[in-house]
């Protein structure tokens, strides 16, 4: 290993998979993913731990707004999130109403609001909260591509 290679931190992997954008260039990217589908929330993170994420996971946009809110590891809390993804309806508090609560203490995260429903308003409302609407179904290269892209800060547009 070369005195520079420390830098990247990246995790030992026996596969021919190549690192991820974001763990090439920050770290492993921390993700809060929210569905209430729970097998939907599986496969997700999934995906993304698969792709080099750590991914922590709620099931409500309550369990979402609380998760943002603790700490990790004497961080403070939203310290630990680099992106978040949620589905837009969810039983109590839909994906748009826990966006526009974070929001109001947090502009920077990029977000991603995934959505069976989408339309000129819900687009428009997520726009609004510096979100990107990901349409489903997708499949899982979709959702790597939109993630790596808003980490990256060049994914605006619905998918």
């Amino acid at each position: 290993m070369k005195p520079n290679d420390a830098f990247y931190d990246l995790p030992e992997t026996d596969d021919a998979a190549p690192p991820t954008v974001r763990s090439m260039r920050f770290g492993r990217a921390r993700i809060l993913v929210a569905d209430d589908d729970a097998e939907m929330r599986t496969v997700v993170a999934d995906t993304l731990e698969t792709d080099g994420y750590r991914v922590r996971v709620a099931s409500s946009g309550r369990a979402f707004l609380d998760a943002l809110m603790s700490t990790d590891g004497g961080q403070h809390a939203m310290d630990g999130v680099d992106l978040v993804l949620l589905d837009n309806r969810m039983p109590g508090m839909t994906g748009l109403e826990a966006l526009r609560r974070f929001r109001q203490a947090e502009r920077g995260t990029p977000a991603i609001l995934m959505t069976a429903y989408p339309g000129p308003q819900v687009e428009a409302e997520a726009a609004s909260l510096d979100a990107t609407v990901l349409s489903k179904p997708f499949t899982r290269g979709d959702l790597g591509r939109l993630v790596a892209a808003k980490l990256v800060g060049r994914a605006s547009a619905p998918w």
